[in-house]
């Protein structure tokens, strides 16, 4: 199975895997499925550890591809579909991570691993 990993489902893996849902945890380290995380995730990162908001996040932000090699999960780059999907969604949500997130999902038919109900609103399979 390949999962697209929501960003706090990303740093929980890479910084604190016991905050995963045990579904989720096993779903992580089961090497049979296949772990994806979006550019867009590298973006929401970088954005809020340089405002305060994750100022462990150094770390990660530092080797960020050695520890998606860690997961074994691969970069989601962020097409032209993508960047036109996730402005079209109908949804009031205004957080352009979570519909560049929901998006990628859709379009790749990908479940996105999340514990956040805002994805509700949008028309992908959820994970928790």
């Amino acid at each position: 199975m390949t999962l697209l990993l929501d960003t706090h489902a990303l740093l929980g893996a890479v910084a604190s895997p016991d905050e995963l849902s045990e579904r989720v945890r096993g779903l992580v380290l089961d090497r049979a499925n296949t772990l994806v995380v979006s550019s867009a995730s590298a973006w929401e990162i970088a954005t809020k550890h340089r405002l305060g908001r994750l100022p462990t996040a150094e770390v990660l932000l530092s080797a960020f591809a050695d520890h998606l090699g860690e997961l074994g999960a691969d970069e989601l780059p962020i097409s032209i579909r993508h960047a036109l999907a996730a402005g079209a969604f109908a949804s009031p949500h205004r957080d352009p991570i979570d519909r560049m997130l929901a998006a990628q999902a859709l379009l790749e038919g990908l479940p996105l691993v999340s514990r956040d109900p805002i994805f509700a609103e949008f028309p992908v399979e959820i994970l928790w």
